[in-house]
């Protein structure tokens, strides 16, 4: 907007000084971005001429945070445009790895020319690359998986793919990557394997899938909400929570509570409200957190009173719903039962929250004397 940084500054700043290197650097990186390779490389070959020592700089490749000299990108960056076209020339790439052997854009060299072996190369060639790849980088799931789809696009060697697969699944259990499921199930089916094949990318696998997605959601709405900032996008990311788990409990109470934080109770008591308590009337669990949940937040307090009674209705034995009751009358200002509730609820209590319960009653008791 200021005239700053674009091309025709550039080729201004250029046009006064052709050996600024700095001018130089950015003008190629701008023919790159027009995808300009040809003039993009000519550029590139003027800055590492004028400064073969790679002492200018640096350059920041943002989109995967790393900082390199001027120099040693153009390198790279004539390099990998090499690799490109009919007849792809590794010559120089392999050059820039041999010279470069703890650059940062070391990765990227190599999985440039992972696209080649993995699509156009012979199986064997393919197979010595990804070898040397993966040896590089033997805990990076998506250089295995690169090689596990070669493999499957070959139907062999299945041994290997195997190999493969079983390091991905390790390294991916925690956080699977869809699309790596899906090669490994594609292996597994090659072998026969159909029910393997299902364990990994069935049923199940989407659905945990969709259930993440809506735990996530509901995290990001519930810390923004906390802090009173985007709001608009919070109530929106709760909204597809629900949308994504809508018969899920605790994606229900929390959309609930991200919906109070940003000043819709209307929308809470709609989703989390008498109807809800009323549809799982039978369901003492659900009772009890809507109880709960009401009870701290100090709004819709008749119905979460109901909703307590109701719990020792249903299980007059279970220590904490009467605690839950007690709580509930002690919002409500109704002492005598609130205390009598509480002494039921350390009646049932094992030792090991009796204490805390008791605290609990004194504080109950101190609050209907007036007291602080």
């Amino acid at each position: 907007m200021k005239g700053e940084e674009t091309f025709k500054a550039l080729s201004a700043a250029y046009a006064r000084n052709p050996k600024d290197v700095t001018a130089v650097f950015k003008l190629a990186r701008k023919w790159s971005e027009r995808y300009d390779d040809a003039k993009s490389l000519e550029k590139y070959k003027e800055v590492v001429a004028l400064d073969p020592q790679g002492k200018e700089g640096p350059y920041t490749q943002e989109y995967y945070d790393i900082t390199v000299p001027y120099t040693e990108f153009a390198e790279f960056s004539i390099a990998t445009q090499a690799i490109g076209g009919a007849k792809p020339d590794f010559a120089p790439v392999r050059a820039f790895i041999s010279k470069y052997s703890k650059s940062k854009l070391l990765k990227q060299a190599y999985g440039r020319m992972a696209y080649y072996y993995g699509y156009q190369a012979t199986k064997e060639e393919a197979a010595k690359f990804f070898e040397e790849y993966t040896q590089a980088y033997p805990e990076d799931p998506a250089v295995l998986n690169a090689w596990l789809t070669r493999i499957v696009r070959d139907k062999e060697p299945l041994d290997k793919g195997t190999e493969l697969a079983v390091k991905i699944r390790d390294l991916t259990r925690s956080n699977p990557a869809l699309e790596m499921n899906q090669t490994m199930a594609d292996l597994y089916f090659l072998k026969g394997d159909k029910a393997k094949a299902d364990e990994i990318y069935g049923k199940d696998t989407l659905e945990n899938q969709v259930f993440m997605m809506a735990y996530n959601l509901i995290n990001y709405s519930n810390f923004w909400a906390a802090k009173n900032e985007n709001k608009d996008s919070a109530l929106a990311m709760a909204e597809t929570a629900l949308r994504l788990e809508p018969d899920n409990a605790y994606i229900t109470q929390q959309a609930a509570g991200v919906f109070l934080k940003v000043g819709r109770e209307d929308k809470a008591l709609a989703l989390f409200g008498p109807a809800y308590m009323q549809k799982n009337i039978a369901n003492d669990s659900a009772l009890y957190s809507y109880a709960t949940f009401w009870s701290t937040q100090g709004k819709n307090l008749d119905s979460a009173l109901a909703a307590a009674k109701k719990t020792v209705e249903l299980k007059p034995r279970q220590y904490y719903f009467w605690y839950g009751l007690g709580n509930a009358h002690a919002k409500l200002k109704n002492f005598p039962e609130a205390i009598a509730a509480m002494q039921k609820a350390i009646e049932l209590a094992p030792d090991t929250v009796k204490e805390t319960y008791n605290k609990q009653l004194e504080k109950i008791r101190a609050e209907a004397e007036g007291k602080k």
